[in-house]
């Protein structure tokens, strides 16, 4: 993929991001501290799975090295 391409679509995941945090902060009727409070909740539980098969990719790739 191109440069142009990656941009778009971290921007697209970004705003869907933000898109889904202000709605569950609506929801409850919240404040920026709660805003803010969802969005590092939302981020941890998307990136931590992304982390874990990252790092188990990595693992995988480097015993196929190996061999």
């Amino acid at each position: 993929m191109k440069k142009i391409e990656w941009a778009l679509a971290l921007t697209l995941i970004i705003f869907g991001i933000a898109c889904l945090t202000f709605c569950a902060t609506l929801w409850s009727e919240g404040s920026i501290k709660d805003y803010l409070t969802t969005l590092v909740h939302i981020c941890f539980w998307t990136g931590l799975p992304g982390l874990i098969l990252g790092v188990l990719y990595v693992i995988v790739l480097k015993g196929r090295k190996n061999k």
